[in-house]
């Protein structure tokens, strides 16, 4: 199914009353063109009208199904920010929406069959890691999730398995056998919780989300 369209029509610009609904479309027909697919996206919005007095949106709400973002597959994410200091320009189509760094509390399910979709991506992410585990680590053929831990399938026919532990927000834990690795997630990045599932990885945490630099 290809992910929906959303009109690049212009966007009237009404007074304060109901402006809610067109800055909602506005926002998704931006956060459509950021990614590489997005199915069933919604963008919820509160105290939109605030926009016009102080430049803040109070509140916003995202979510999306069957997202690929920079190669990476997701079955579902959901995203809440508060507070967003909105760039005036964008209400005319003009530049990005936000100049300012903003956090966002994100909610996220991967599936087995979106890790499988996405293994050129781990490939280049992790390959260093679990080499750590496997020297001749090759290419990775599949990866089937447990209630405690990853298979990976070796393009030699090995299978490797690490469980999965969330050290701190910013750091993950793979272990196999008696050896266990750090990964570092980043600076921008904080896991609140990582639950695995037989099938499927559920996450919640914080996201740092930069501006892009402006081109030209």
């Amino acid at each position: 199914m290809p992910p929906q369209n959303v009109s690049t029509e212009s966007v009237p610009l009404p007074a304060n009353r109901g402006f809610s609904r067109p800055l909602a479309a506005l926002l998704r027909w931006w956060l459509q063109r950021q990614v590489t697919q997005a199915q069933a996206l919604q963008v919820s919005l509160q105290g939109a009208s605030q926009v016009w007095l102080s430049g803040c949106l109070p509140y916003i709400q995202v979510s999306a199904q069957n997202i690929i973002y920079q190669n990476m597959h997701l079955q579902e994410v959901a995203l809440t920010a508060q507070a967003i200091r909105l760039h005036l320009p964008f209400l005319q189509k003009k530049g990005q929406p936000f100049i300012e760094p903003i956090t966002v509390e994100i909610q996220a399910m991967i599936t087995e069959e979106n890790l499988n979709a996405s293994l050129p991506y781990i490939q280049e992410a992790l390959s260093s890691y679990l080499q750590e585990f496997y020297s001749e680590i090759g290419n990775i053929q599949a990866v089937t999730i447990y209630l405690d831990g990853i298979r990976w399938l070796l393009d030699d026919q090995t299978q490797l398995v690490t469980q999965v532990h969330l050290v701190t927000p910013k750091e993950l834990m793979l272990r196999s056998d008696d050896k266990q690795i750090i990964v570092d997630l980043g600076t921008d990045v904080q896991i609140q919780e990582l639950k695995l599932q037989a099938g499927s990885i559920h996450l919640s945490g914080d996201l740092l989300i930069r501006p892009a630099a402006p081109t030209g």
